[in-house]
């Protein structure tokens, strides 16, 4: 190589100097607009109901961060309707539920959609249980 190496240095400082600018867009996000089209989950009429081989019996059943039922129950069944929206891929619920009795006991979820579709799912413990249960149309 001939020249100066300040000369050089500098050149190349320079050229560096000239890739700043188109790499800088190349690199940064476009602001778009986000699309106004929002898919809204379909709201079903879905029933629910539980039974408890135990009782008394306190639950609590946590839909998307609230608490859509919480009870003392007194008796080994107990149903309620409820306004879910209800996507493809299904619904969380969250369910906890003390028994007096420390022995092992269980706890049916049954949850009924318009179209007569039934889905089970089944909690089991020993004075306390917690799980999340996935309810999907099939």
């Amino acid at each position: 190589m001939r020249g100066s190496p300040l000369a050089q240095a500098v050149l190349v400082v320079v050229a560096l100097l000239l890739l700043v600018i188109p790499l800088h867009r190349l690199t940064q996000k476009e602001q778009r607009p986000a699309p106004q089209t929002a898919v809204s989950t379909p709201t079903k009429q879905v029933h629910l109901a539980l039974r408890t081989t135990a009782v008394p019996c306190r639950f609590q059943i946590t839909f998307l961060g609230k608490t859509l039922w919480a009870e003392d129950a007194a008796t080994p069944e107990l149903a309620k309707d409820f306004d879910i929206d209800f996507p493809k891929e299904g619904i969380d619920l969250v369910v906890d539920a003390t028994w007096e009795s420390k022995a092992l006991a269980a706890m049916e979820i049954t949850l009924s959609l318009p179209d007569g579709t039934a889905l089970h799912q089944t909690l089991w413990g020993q004075g306390t249980a917690s799980d999340v249960f996935t309810f999907r149309e099939e």
